[in-house]
């Protein structure tokens, strides 16, 4: 690699197709070797600007995606939390689905009054 690669302002082909397999694979090995091409490459590759941007922004959007599937499986889980409360063959099943439901209204509110809190500090300070 050249100097004028490590400080390209486009991305190349290979590049693009490396990308996918170090955002979403947590080895740098493994993920060197599906993508065909060595460590020593892709470390030159990180000091580019631009293969990191892009990087993050699939990273980003990796987690993102996963964070949507985990809001469509609430309900989901909330009911089934529910449903365990009512199960009257197995008062341990029902004593920890109420201690879970009990800790995660509080953590929710614990959540909600430090962003107030935030808020009201941050509208103090403009």
């Amino acid at each position: 690699m050249t100097e004028s690669d490590e400080n390209q302002d486009q991305l190349t082909p290979r590049q693009i197709t490396a990308i996918p397999y170090f955002a979403g694979n947590a080895s740098v090995e493994a993920a060197c070797e599906e993508a065909g091409i060595s460590r020593d490459t892709y470390y030159k590759w990180l000091k580019n600007s631009v293969f990191n941007s892009e990087l993050d922004r699939i990273r980003n959007e990796i987690v993102n995606d996963a964070v949507n599937q985990l809001k469509a499986m609430t309900v989901k889980a909330a009911t089934t939390l529910f449903l365990l409360l009512d199960r009257d063959d197995n008062p341990s099943v029902q004593r920890a689905a109420a201690n879970d439901i009990l800790n995660h209204v509080g953590k929710f509110k614990e959540l909600q009054e430090l962003q107030e809190r935030i808020e009201k500090l941050e509208s103090l300070s403009k």
